[in-house]
């Protein structure tokens, strides 16, 4: 494998794609234009600054506008979707809320854990780092933060709003990865493998795994979000960081991205569950049309040569601009609208915008046969 120079590092997709990005990204966009046909295709490319509302202020009531205008443009009904933008909150939350379920489980304090097995018990009262954690003042600030009322760490399944359902989604989960190291380490008959497994990292304290989320999104069903408690039957969640709400470039990949999970967990596309899933999202984000606000928010320049390189989506720049030049390839040859160069490429960032122009003379070049079209 030939070495990279971080200026292609930080460029280059985040998980490694089978057969190199080249062949995973043709190979995979022809598996989604098999599987859900040729319409996304028939519509011109979205340009961000064409897409965004004039007057776009960064408000969570102008981002919300502008995620159902996404979800319209892909097609996906967006009634039962819950947008949310504070989800750096809705993580610190939900670990806040999961100390107080693990105690709850040692306790049997909730009707939902009784009759828990007594090992699981007896492996998390050992085990647990989160015992005795008591997260009311915090917990009661950011329940105010997330709108929500009528909730509290001691009755965390009592009806409440605002973001309460994220919330103990994410509380459930932290607690579900609790039990399980402690189950894990339990059950290591090696004692000094055990006291290894004790002293690694359980998870980032609140505050760490917040500040990682902020410029994140997640998708997540809210049919269950806690043993024997239905919520929501039939929402979903997109929750984004505030964070992006300044930059509708970064929105418009992030709000992409998730509401292709909205189509894609559902399907039975292959990888859409799996390791690869993430960047197959990204994938069908260019499909629908976004892959100019995927490429120009994959890297912020002004970022390369500080200690902090700020990268956005999982398939990187050079894999977003190149899969763009496959997407305007088929567009163009089912379409013909106009020349194979689309004046959209202007609105790309001159990295992306080289490697799309390059790539697409490369596939103009290439033998139609080798390339399967």
């Amino acid at each position: 494998m030939t070495d990279m120079s971080f200026r292609d590092l930080v460029r280059a997709p985040k998980v490694e794609l089978p057969g190199g990005p080249r062949r995973w990204v043709v190979e995979s966009l022809r598996l989604l234009i098999d599987h859900f046909g040729t319409d996304p295709l028939r519509r011109p490319a979205v340009v961000p600054k064409e897409f965004v509302a004039d007057g776009y202020d960064g408000s969570e009531e102008a981002a919300r506008e502008l995620c159902l205008r996404v979800a319209e443009r892909m097609g996906i009904p967006s009634e039962r979707i819950r947008f949310s933008f504070r989800l750096e909150k809705v993580v610190e939350a939900g670990q806040l809320l999961g100390a107080t379920l693990v105690n709850a489980f040692v306790a049997q304090s909730l009707p939902a854990f009784h009759g828990a097995a007594s090992g699981d018990i007896a492996a998390v009262r050992k085990y647990s780092r989160l015992l005795g954690v008591a997260p009311k003042d915090r917990f009661a600030e950011l329940l105010v933060e997330c709108g929500v009322h009528d909730a509290s760490p001691e009755e965390p399944d009592g009806v409440g709003d605002g973001l309460l359902p994220e919330i103990q989604r994410f509380a459930f989960l932290d607690f579900l990865t609790e039990l399980v190291r402690c189950r894990h380490i339990a059950a290591e008959p090696n004692p000094d493998r055990r006291a290894e497994l004790e002293q690694q990292p359980a998870r980032p304290d609140p505050e760490a795994a917040a500040a990682e989320s902020r410029t994140a999104g997640r998708w997540t069903d809210l049919t269950y979000c806690m043993p024997g408690v239905e919520l929501l039957p039939g929402h979903t969640a997109v929750m984004l960081g505030s964070d992006i709400l300044a930059d509708p470039t970064v929105l418009l990949s992030a709000a992409s991205h998730e509401l292709g999970h909205q189509v894609l967990m559902s399907s039975d596309v292959p990888g859409a569950t799996g390791v690869l899933r993430e960047p197959l999202t990204d994938l069908y984000a260019v499909l629908h049309g976004f892959g100019i606000a995927h490429a120009n928010a994959a890297l912020d320049e002004t970022t390369i040569d500080t200690p902090t390189v700020e990268t956005f989506g999982y398939l990187g720049e050079t894999a977003v601009a190149e899969a763009l030049a496959v997407y305007r390839f088929q567009q163009h040859r089912l379409v013909r609208d106009g020349p194979l160069l689309p004046a959209w490429h202007q609105a790309l960032d001159p990295e992306p915008r080289a490697r799309f122009v390059a790539r697409l003379d490369e596939l103009i070049g290439g033998p139609p046969t080798a390339l399967g079209w």
